[in-house]
């Protein structure tokens, strides 16, 4: 996948994908490995043709008028087939001077930055030069600075300058620098300190909306959208390798531990392109102003930064240990990306400088909203729900839930009649007016995987007898699907079904089986056919929960609380108006159970409550301001939360663009529950001492650090989640 969502987005990245193809194929990048001096790439005049060095500037300034967001796609392509050339630095420097407050400025260059005819770069990460006033009001600028991003291709070098103990920026014409290169970690794209000896700046060369924190969040989106282009390269390139390469007899995709490694590679991408998705929305969306960056914008940025350097370098190392010894030739082009990604990592300055930075900004109270904008279609559905719920808020609870779902509303994606059909667009519309008028909807629990599967696969009237009850909360549910030699591998299953006059008889065995105590109805899965290959010869059925022969026992959990049970069936009788589907037809029914969703967008916190109580609890204990190891793990989990909530956005874009769904549902599962229990793990460490006692906060840390364990085996442990991805998303070879 890619950053692109929209239709226009994912047209344009196809655009760019094309032109590179044909004009940046490997042996372009490889052919500068060994050169003496850095030159322009030999598709330099085209790609200005194409208007992308200037996508982001106005047309005023003789750019396309667009934004951030289209610029990301570009630099992700290029990032993915690692170009050669200044094009991420130029047009950095492109947006420094848009946003620099000087008009003489941008006529002078931003048109034939946007031309090609201006090469330009930003000293970043450089030490500030130093200026002192002179007699004619030009500041004298002297001093030299560390590594710039191709300083001695550029015409022009923005730069920090020290004047009077204050930072400002300044456009430094090539006449007014020396540039040297020096031998570069990624010779693609080399690096050169800059000299200035006594140079006037006049008036006009300076730049005075221009601060250090608007050119590192410019900087920093950038190099993430580069960034995830290449973890995507180095994803595909051992995804495809694992396909063919043959070891033992067999592909070694087919190998546990390699399927593993390429599913956290696509796990780590989908969180490089989330956080440069949202940095450049951030930037496009509040660009604040004058000198001004908006808090929220800088903390999408920071988290860009803290993710995507790092997620690249990782995936490129993961690239060239499954590709082994190849790999690790010069020949293979896996070198260079490991170069490209180490190199942009050392140049914005390492992650930790800035989780900790993330770390301070959401202590501090600062908090991402994430928001989708609505297509205009929205608000022709929205006056005729605002209706309806004004009509219902002022109810009694009873009234209002029965109301709400007899009119559909209750679970609008679902199938007339129970729902309204709806699409991702209503869905997200009644989602906000209901929040609005306070019309609470409760959780079905169980009973949102029973009776989807009722409705799709029952009688009419089984659904009449279930579903509506459901809906209307007299009937509770729970899930007879585990066993103790069949939890996440559910088709090896051993429960049985025997026929019997008027129905079946069930023996065996469930465990896990969560609300088994409370519940009406259980939906339960059992063999009808041994003969038959394993998942076939699966029967669904509906059984009564307090029906003779079924006996609960509760389960305590290491917790030492009993949320689980396990249940015995010994000859339970089930009528045939109890089974759903087809007998033997049972696992497509379970797979619907378990699949079924609907579209939502959170309407709480992007870090999640897990990470909102160990900010919380960081506050209480006084801070830790003196210890940046703790603040660069904070501010890793807060960058990783935020990710993971940008992963649901995502998902919801698709499915309100249209799009073909994406990986970002399955990263999400796998990572948000690893991340909830690191999450946990960090607030107990906090505690010290204190995490040894069930008292005050150490109760609550305790607690949630013990039952957090089961996030990662519930639902299909994490270990089965990652050979699901590797084998459903990337279609790598299952183990026979």
């Amino acid at each position: 996948m890619a950053i692109a969502i929209s239709e226009d987005h994912l047209a344009l990245q196809r655009s760019a994908e094309r032109f590179l193809a044909s004009r940046c194929s490997p042996d372009v990048p490889r052919a500068v490995l060994e050169t003496a001096d850095e030159k322009l790439p030999p598709f330099w005049a085209e790609l200005a043709d194409l208007g992308w060095l200037g996508l982001h500037l106005p047309e005023a300034d003789g750019g396309q008028g667009y934004g951030l967001a289209e610029l990301a796609i570009i630099l992700e392509e290029l990032g993915s087939v690692v170009a050669p050339g200044p094009f991420l630095p130029t047009v950095l420097a492109a947006a420094a001077i848009g946003d620099g407050g000087n008009a003489a400025a941008k006529a002078d260059f931003l048109p034939g930055i946007a031309a090609g005819e201006i090469v330009a770069t930003v000293a970043f990460c450089a030490p500030a030069l130093a200026g002192v006033p002179d007699p004619f009001g030009a500041v004298v600028v002297s001093g030299s600075t560390g590594p710039v991003m191709c300083a001695s291709l550029a015409d022009i070098v923005i730069a920090p300058v020290i004047v009077g103990g204050a930072e400002r920026w300044c456009v430094l014409p090539c006449r007014a620098f020396r540039a040297v290169e020096v031998a570069s970690l990624d010779p693609t794209r080399r690096v050169a300190p800059i000299e200035v000896e006594s140079v006037p700046i006049p008036a006009n060369g300076w730049l005075p909306d221009l601060t250090r924190a608007r050119v590192e969040a410019l900087t920093a989106t950038m190099v993430a959208a580069e960034c995830a282009g290449g973890a995507g390269w180095c994803l595909d390139t051992a995804v495809a390798y694992a396909k063919v390469r043959e070891q033992f007899g067999r592909p070694i995709g087919q190998f546990q531990a390699v399927k593993h490694r390429c599913a956290d590679m696509l796990v780590r991408t989908e969180q490089a392109r989330s956080a440069a998705w949202d940095a450049a929305a951030a930037l496009d969306d509040d660009p604040g102003v004058g000198a001004v960056l908006p808090a929220e914008a800088a903390l999408a940025t920071d988290i860009a930064a803290a993710i995507a350097p790092d997620v690249f370098t990782k995936v490129a190392q993961d690239c060239i240990q499954l590709l082994g010894g190849i790999g690790f030739t010069w020949e293979h082009d896996a070198h260079m990306y490991l170069r490209r990604a180490t190199a942009l990592r050392q140049l914005v300055g390492g992650p930790s400088r800035w989780r900790g930075r993330v770390a301070a900004a959401a202590l501090g109270g600062v908090r991402r909203r994430l928001q989708l904008v609505l297509p205009p279609e929205a608000e022709e559905l929205r006056a005729h729900v605002r209706a309806f719920a004004s009509e219902v808020a002022d109810l009694p609870r009873e009234e209002q839930r029965a109301r709400v779902v007899e009119h559909g509303y209750f679970v609008p994606h679902w199938p007339e009649p129970w729902g309204r059909s709806a699409g991702a667009i209503e869905q997200l519309v009644i989602d906000e007016e209901f929040r609005a008028a306070r019309i609470r909807r409760p959780n079905l629990a169980v009973g949102a995987w029973a009776a989807p599967t009722i409705v799709a696969h029952g009688t009419i009237e089984q659904q009449e007898r279930w579903v509506r009850p459901t809906l209307l909360g007299t009937l509770a549910w729970c899930q007879m699907f585990s066993e103790p030699g069949a939890g996440s591998d559910l088709a090896a299953l051993t429960t049985t079904a025997t026929r019997t006059d008027g129905g079946w008889l069930l023996n065996g065995q469930k465990v896990w089986t969560s609300m088994a105590a409370e519940a009406d109805w259980g939906i339960c899965l059992a063999r009808t056919n041994r003969d038959a290959p394993k998942h076939l010869g699966i029967t669904y059925f509906i059984v009564d929960v307090a029906a003779a022969g079924i006996e609960i026992r509760p389960l305590r959990e290491l917790t030492g609380f009993a949320m689980f049970n396990e249940v015995f069936l010994n000859d339970v009788f089930v009528p045939d108006d109890c089974v759903i589907g087809e007998v033997d037809g049972g696992w497509p029914l379970a797979r619907t159970t378990l699949a079924n969703e609907r579209v939502a967008m959170g309407s709480g916190s992007s870090f999640g409550g897990g990470v909102e109580q160990l900010l919380s609890l960081v506050s209480s204990l006084g801070g830790l301001s003196d210890d940046p190891v703790s603040l660069d793990q904070i501010g890793g989990l807060v960058a990783e939360a935020q990710t993971v909530a940008l992963l649901g956005l995502r998902t919801t874009c698709r499915s309100v663009s249209g799009a073909k769904p994406g990986p970002e549902a399955s990263v999400r599962k796998l990572l948000g529950a690893e991340h909830d229990q690191r999450t946990q793990e960090m607030g107990l460490s906090l505690l010290g001492p204190a995490g040894a006692t069930l008292a005050g906060a150490g109760a609550t840390w305790t607690f949630g650090y013990l039952a957090n364990r089961c996030l990662t085996i519930a639902g299909g442990t994490s270990e089965v989640q990652r050979n699901v991805i590797g084998e459903r998303l990337l279609g790598l070879p299952r183990d026979p």
